[in-house]
């Protein structure tokens, strides 16, 4: 018997349904998270902090303001005054509604911490922020963490506006979430989120696999999940001959590095900022070429974290590659050796900014005195300024790298459009 056109459409959507059903958002469920890391600070983790606490504005991945709590902004001409206005209908995780006043406190402590004085004047949905000096980059500061809308009570030390709420904190070992029934931005999917600190379990829905010398055995159809690379492992010192120091940068073989080390899940680095954030990362790429200096030193010492297995192994490949050069490093778990090795994690997507902090860090602020935002170019001079001055050798970029369990939905869609370095558990649903 032959059908018709439309019974067949009818057969095969009816055929269709419980598969499309399958994967149709829906909510309810609790999601279980394990993460090696064991902050002892809610507010300490860039990752799950603006699950509960929100900023005035956020960069998306493209390093574009997007507004969030504040839906729109003015500034004088000198950039020392900027007003903004609050989203209305927005409550905080215990019902009070967000207004000028509630918003003004947090937001003034974490702004003096950092710049010293600012004047906040609130009124109704209104902020005004009063600044002895211009601040250019200001939007660009206000989408830091460290920037949230929070209030405290006896009952919680953080009470935010996000799609989740603290239910239990036992910092360094547990944290647990609800969804956040009025959240202004719709009620997430998922009914909770349990997140274990201190970890390395893989029975979790979501768990983090830290980079390490020995390979994991993953539990039958997780799926690996990558994230743009978010940090930088270099070498610095303050003590080592320049010339030396270049001498050991050009014998630096970073390839078994990033192929057996880290197992092809990273990228080789020779700049500061990565590709993805500056644009021009790939002008500081050189060949490796392990020529052996000219120049005569006593030993160096490579320190590395005690606790750290996989940055030992880069060490001690780093000594390898020193000695084939002439050069004696050896590598301690001494924190006071003439090499340090760090672990740089980038805390935003705005070029400028994390290039000011790493200059910074490194005691050198004044390289990074000449930026402009509307000055590409100034970016890449302040960065080509700070590896010239031979304290510091960038050697590789680090994603952060989690298993997916199969009745996870919707996971690379909600990373990609999250922006940020957060874990956007927001957008995602799971199975029964």
């Amino acid at each position: 018997m032959r059908l018709h056109a439309w019974a067949w459409l009818a057969l095969s959507s009816l055929l269709a349904a419980p598969l499309a059903g399958a994967t149709l958002p829906h909510y309810g469920g609790t999601l279980t998270v394990e993460l090696s890391s064991a902050w002892t600070s809610i507010e300490s983790s860039t990752a799950i902090a603006p699950l509960i606490a929100e900023t005035l504005v956020r960069l998306n991945e493209k390093g574009e303001i997007e507004p969030l709590l504040a839906t729109a902004w003015q500034r004088d001409p000198d950039r020392k005054r900027w007003r903004f206005s609050l989203r209305p209908k927005v409550l905080f995780h215990d019902g009070e509604p967000l207004n000028a006043a509630n918003a003004a406190p947090s937001l003034a402590a974490a702004l003096k911490k950092k710049f010293g004085d600012v004047n906040i004047t609130a009124g109704g949905q209104t902020l005004v922020l009063q600044f002895d000096r211009a601040m250019p980059d200001l939007l660009t500061e206000l989408s830091d963490t460290r920037m949230t809308v929070f209030r405290s009570s006896e009952k919680s030390s953080l009470i935010g506006t996000g799609p989740f709420r603290v239910t239990t904190w036992e910092p360094g070992h547990k944290l647990t979430l609800t969804a956040f029934e009025d959240y202004w931005a719709g009620r997430p999917f998922l009914d909770a989120v349990t997140i274990n600190l201190g970890t390395t379990r893989d029975t979790g829905d979501v768990f983090d696999i830290p980079f390490s010398q020995t390979r994991r055995v993953l539990p039958e159809r997780i799926r690996i999940w990558s994230s743009r690379v978010r940090e930088l492992i270099a070498l610095v010192s303050d003590s080592v001959q320049p010339g030396m120091f270049e001498a050991l940068a050009l014998a630096i073989d970073r390839a078994p590095i990033v192929n057996v080390l880290a197992q092809r899940r990273a990228e080789a680095a020779f700049g500061l900022l990565p590709q993805w954030l500056s644009g021009y990362a790939f002008l500081f790429v050189v060949p490796e070429k392990p020529t052996v200096s000219p120049l005569r030193t006593g030993p160096l010492t490579l320190s590395y974290p005690a606790n750290d297995a996989f940055e030992r192994s880069i060490a001690e490949r780093v000594a390898l590659n020193a000695r084939d050069a002439g050069i004696i490093l050896q590598p301690t778990q001494s924190p006071n050796g003439s090499v340090r090795m760090v672990r740089w994690p980038l805390e935003s997507v705005d070029a400028a900014a994390e290039l000011s902090r790493i200059a910074t860090m490194l005691g050198m602020p004044d390289r990074t005195n000449s930026l402009n935002s509307s000055k590409p170019e100034t970016l890449y001079d302040a960065e080509h300024a700070l590896l010239d001055s031979h304290r510091v050798i960038p050697i590789l970029y680090l994603p952060e790298v989690y298993g997916v369990a199969p009745r996870v939905h919707n996971w690379e869609a909600a990373q990609k459009n999250g922006g940020g370095f957060a874990l956007r558990l927001d957008n995602i649903w799971v199975d029964p």
